[in-house]
């Protein structure tokens, strides 16, 4: 079973360890999008990331629709 929940901060304490007494293996905790967000951001900054200008390849898209006007 697959659950998503939001546990308020003075409560997480509590809901870990609650999960720290369950049995190994019983629990998986995957990491949010924090990490691949992250990741991303320094792709970019490093110059890894392929990344291309909003307007490039607009001109084309743009005669074509002059055209038919």
């Amino acid at each position: 079973m697959t659950m998503r929940i939001n546990i308020k901060d003075q409560y997480v304490e509590q809901l870990e360890t609650f999960i720290k007494s369950l049995p190994d293996n019983a629990i998986e905790i995957k990491s949010s999008l924090d990490e691949e967000i992250s990741k991303r951001i320094n792709d970019y900054k490093n110059g890894d990331l392929k990344t291309v200008p909003f307007g490039t390849g607009l001109d084309s898209i743009r005669e074509r629709l002059s055209a038919q006007l």
